[in-house]
């Protein structure tokens, strides 16, 4: 049996992020929406689930040097289409449907955590990005 894996997990608009920056990656790809839910009167459970899952995404780098981090930010800006809302452009790999999705997402804050500096370079702990579809 083939499968559909190009060898990335995340690509930011056309660029792939190269998985040597993640330590940790996970995905919970298309859960469901409800757009009611109740239980009736015998206490079985009624929903109305909506026909689109949205998937959200996150993961962490191992520890950068300042111009890794700035490649990295790179890699994820040339994505943005709306930078006010940090709304992104992204090609994943959906492990529900064992293939390939291209969606919009949005980044919330990111936190940048300085692990070392001195006069000539900055060392950041790892750092946590979140994705979460649109």
């Amino acid at each position: 049996m083939a499968n559909n894996y190009k060898g990335y997990l995340i690509k930011f608009g056309n660029n792939i992020m190269p998985n040597k920056y993640f330590l940790e990656y996970s995905s919970t790809p298309d859960q469901r929406l409800e757009s009611d839910a109740e239980r009736d009167n015998t206490g079985y459970l009624q929903r109305s689930t909506l026909p689109n899952g949205k998937t959200s995404i996150t993961f962490s780098t191992h520890i950068l040097d300042l111009d890794e981090k700035i490649r990295f930010q790179d890699l994820i800006n040339l994505s943005i289409v709306n930078e006010s809302q940090r709304k992104c452009k992204v090609t994943f790999w959906d492990d529900e449907i064992n293939n390939y999705k291209t969606s919009y997402f949005y980044i919330p804050d990111v936190e940048f955590s300085v692990m070392d500096a001195d006069e000539n370079n900055i060392r950041y702990n790892p750092i946590s990005v979140e994705l979460i579809e649109y």
